[in-house]
């Protein structure tokens, strides 16, 4: 099925000549001209997003060549015709560049197309100048039907071109010694432009490729853009409410246990209205009883704290009594440094009780009970 638009462009061999161009429409041949007109002869402003650009270049600066390899696979076979097309150049491999067509029989013969790099690159250049960005690079020779002997001669772009069974010509390239007395035969021009628009869909050989390989814009539609904005909000709406429905279940779990410790607090704080003012009234009487974890830190705060303004003072044991009591043994040097941490723990608040004694070593030792 042909491209719904396309449009061929040939270059001219001469340098400053005129381009010919052709407007292909479903399968249809519908405008030509020369020059780089094409938009204003066509009445566009710019070419659809759909239209497939075609160029093909002159075949006096494009050469064919065929490599046979049918012991190799289709794919080695098209890299070694090339390799072997580039070694037959007259100038250096690396400022040319060769081409394969897409043959997968490897009893075929391979197509190579092998042009000058700075050719590629100036008619390249030249269609980004003309607003051209070229799907399609098809030299002038391969539009003509392959002989079967002979040559095939028609016209393309305006230029006479023969194709042979080996080679490819450019009409004043034609000499007695060169096609000798081999059969000539003109090929329609209806049958050139039939090949060139059967070529916008499947091109005989396709030059732009490897270096030459356009770029691909990745680009989405307004519909694929919205679908996936939608799936996008979809998959935050589901995540938004799997959080949330955690969040539920652990507030729940959290309300059942607060009221759960509420209901074990109430046995012995039957006032309470919630666990927090149940467990501050548990500390309280715990508090009172000397007992539960304020009456333990508070009083060994207290002490280290008393301490820390002696420094001669050190302390060599601390226990905690059933009933709450803290007991505590303090050694120094003197016993007024010790009474100086007496002194401070009755200043804090305090309630204590000591019981001096002295070491055999001399040391001065003090049993010492604090209490809130």
């Amino acid at each position: 099925m042909s491209q719904a638009e396309g449009l061929i462009v040939t270059l001219a061999e001469e340098p400053g000549a005129e381009p010919h161009w052709m407007r292909v429409a479903n399968g249809a041949v519908v405008q030509t001209g020369e020059g780089a007109n094409w938009l204003a002869a066509c009445g566009l402003a710019a070419l659809p997003d759909d239209m497939t650009v075609m160029l093909v270049p002159p075949a006096a600066l494009v050469t064919l060549h065929e490599g046979r390899y049918p012991d190799l696979p289709a794919r080695q076979g098209r890299a070694a015709a090339r390799l072997a097309a580039l070694a037959g150049g007259v100038v250096p491999a690396d400022q040319l560049f060769a081409a394969a067509n897409e043959n997968d029989d490897p009893a075929r013969p391979h197509l190579v197309a092998v042009a000058a790099r700075s050719d590629m690159q100036h008619w390249l250049l030249w269609a980004q100048h003309h607003g051209l960005d070229p799907d399609i690079i098809v030299p002038a020779p391969l539009l003509l039907p392959e002989p079967q002997d002979g040559f095939q001669r028609g016209i393309v772009g305006g230029a006479p071109v023969l194709r042979g069974t080996d080679m490819a010509l450019a009409g004043d390239l034609a000499l007695p010694e060169l096609i000798g007395d081999a059969v000539v035969r003109d090929v329609p021009d209806e049958q050139i432009d039939a090949r060139a628009i059967a070529a916008l869909d499947a091109p005989p050989l396709d030059l732009r490729q490897g270096d030459f390989a356009k770029r691909v814009r990745r680009s989405f539609d307004r519909r694929t853009l919205g679908r996936l904005l939608l799936w996008s909000g979809l998959i935050l709406l589901v995540s938004l409410s799997i959080a949330l429905v955690g969040l539920a279940k652990r507030h729940f779990a959290a309300s059942g246990l607060d009221a759960d410790s509420l209901a074990l607090a109430r046995q012995v704080v039957p006032g309470a209205t919630d666990p927090v003012q149940a467990e501050a009234e548990m500390d309280r009487q715990l508090a009172a009883r000397g007992a539960g974890g304020y009456a333990f830190t508070a009083p060994v705060a207290g002490v280290l704290k008393a301490m820390q303004d002696v420094p001669g003072v050190s302390l060599t044991a601390l226990s905690r009594d059933p009933d709450g009591m803290v007991r505590a043994t303090l050694a120094a040097a003197r016993m007024e440094d010790i009474n100086g941490v007496l002194l401070a723990l009755q200043a804090a608040g305090f309630t204590i009780t000591a019981t001096p004694s002295q070491e055999p070593g001399g040391r001065m030792l003090a049993d010492i009970t604090v209490r809130s």
